[in-house]
């Protein structure tokens, strides 16, 4: 049963509706990642990622989910330092606000995604110098200095923790995010009636 469920885990990845990310597989198993304890991903390896989404015309969200989620399935976990994502944010828009309201590249330290080590760790983890606080749209949005997603599988970004959303006089739980088509995710928090649902720009190359 567990081989069957695996193989199924495999097909799904490689014929997500989002993106063709095979090219993307073969980046990160190529590096040689350790199944035991945390793998660093050096600057080089992690902008030739960057140069995949953008040439694949992916947001980062994409990119991440689906480094995250074939990772998971090789039982690997790394960490993204926050300084190379700086200098990456440098040559390459990596999707402006509305990004930037959820990861705060200016303040991450790094960025842990993949296995959850016998379910130890969540499956992404993003650790800031100092809490983010960030107005867009619906309403003001406080980030911890250590949030994440505990699951990532079926498109979703599951059991959101460390993330309030000030609606109002409401103060709620981000709880998941969706990739429910191309290029858009969708925002769900705790009594909110429904889903705020935002276009992400793809990571594109500066002029």
């Amino acid at each position: 049963m567990k081989i069957l469920h695996c193989t199924f885990l495999f097909i799904l990845l490689i014929t997500s509706p989002l993106l063709n990310a095979s090219e993307l597989h073969d980046l990160l198993e190529g590096a040689g990642y350790q199944r035991s304890g945390l793998n660093q991903v050096d600057l080089d390896t992690l902008t030739a990622m960057v140069e995949f989404a953008e040439k694949n015309e992916l947001t980062i969200f994409e990119t991440l989910y689906d480094a995250g989620t074939y990772l998971k399935q090789a039982d690997v976990r790394v960490s993204l330092d926050g300084e190379d994502l700086r200098t990456l944010n440098l040559r390459f828009d990596l999707g402006g606000d509305r990004v930037n309201t959820l990861l705060p590249f200016d303040k991450i330290i790094n960025i842990e995604i993949g296995s959850s080590q016998g379910k130890t760790k969540p499956e992404m983890e993003v650790f800031l110098s100092e809490k983010h606080s960030d107005f867009l749209e619906i309403g003001d949005f406080y980030l911890s200095r250590h949030f994440g997603f505990e699951t990532l599988e079926d498109d979703w970004f599951n059991d959101a923790f460390g993330v309030k959303v000030k609606y109002l006089f409401l103060k709620l739980d981000l709880t998941g995010l969706e990739l429910y088509d191309k290029s858009k995710i969708a925002i769900y928090a705790s009594s909110f009636p429904k889903p705020k649902r935002w276009r992400i720009k793809p990571i594109r190359e500066l002029n």
